[in-house]
């Protein structure tokens, strides 16, 4: 569901731009004071039909079709507009549980601290998909009420989530989270393990140099990957010399070419 602008004030307006850029001929500075005239004419004659598609796509979220409830919120999440952030709270109580998750992934998107609590609520949504992605969301927010329950979903039954979960409190970033992602290098899947390297390469806390060092024998090579990054971000003299193992003896090449990058950027090699 787009912008769309009536048909005749488009041909309109194309054709009134044309005849303009003809009279000035290779005049480039009018003709780029012209463009922003045009593109503020058009943001004016929009704003009414976003509005519009707003209001549609909030009575959409009552629809009798769970999928047509689903592409609602979706649309709602990509235009982006703060009205929506209520009737999004509420679709999180749907009874379907793609409308959940698409409305919690919605309210990541638009970033209204009023979604806070109840996408931390829907991290207890019996659906995985919706714990996921309610954890997606609250990073985006990034807002520290959701660090506790965050780091209570590290130890979910679902790897997605924890995976979620790490990477949520990569972005929110606080000393408190360095310890739990650590344990979560250790976690049974590679994507949880990656995503809790990413993440404490995003926070730099220097207590997270030697677990990712170890990090960097992992047996799935995104993990190496990540670790590598990370060590390089966080920017602390005791990693050169595993970098330097990693960038001669590492079984895939491209984890060798990432250790020997990051040893060059950080003036390692």
């Amino acid at each position: 569901m787009g912008i769309q602008i009536p048909i005749s004030f488009a041909t309109e307006l194309s054709l009134s731009r044309n005849l303009v850029q003809n009279e000035l001929k290779g005049d480039k500075n009018v003709r780029c004071e012209l463009t922003i005239v045009f593109a503020f004419i058009l943001m004016v004659f929009a704003t009414p039909v976003l509005a519009e598609n707003v209001d549609q796509s909030i009575q959409s979220l009552k629809d009798e079709n769970s999928i047509a409830r689903a592409d609602a919120a979706m649309t709602l999440g990509e235009l982006n507009d703060a009205s929506a952030v209520e009737p999004l709270i509420q679709a999180l109580k749907d009874d379907n549980s793609s409308v959940r998750s698409e409305s919690a992934k919605a309210l990541g998107w638009i970033k209204d601290d009023r979604a806070v609590d109840p996408l931390i609520q829907a991290l207890n949504d019996p659906s995985w998909e919706v714990r996921s992605s309610a954890a997606l969301a609250l990073g985006e927010l990034n807002d520290s009420e959701a660090v506790d329950p965050l780091i209570k979903s590290l130890s979910d039954d679902n790897s997605s989530l924890r995976a979620r979960a790490a990477e949520a409190l990569g972005k929110i970033g606080s000393e408190k989270v360095v310890d739990p992602l650590i344990q979560a290098l250790k976690d049974e899947d590679p994507l949880v393990r990656y995503q809790a390297a990413e993440a404490l390469g995003n926070i730099k806390d220097s207590r997270a140099v030697d677990p990712l060092i170890q990090a960097l024998k992992d047996d799935d090579k995104s993990v190496r990957y990540w670790a590598a990054v990370a060590l390089g971000n966080i920017n602390d003299a005791r990693s050169a010399d595993p970098l330097i193992q990693a960038s001669k003896d590492d079984k895939d090449s491209y984890i060798r070419n990432t250790a020997s990058n990051v040893l060059k950027e950080q003036g390692w090699a």
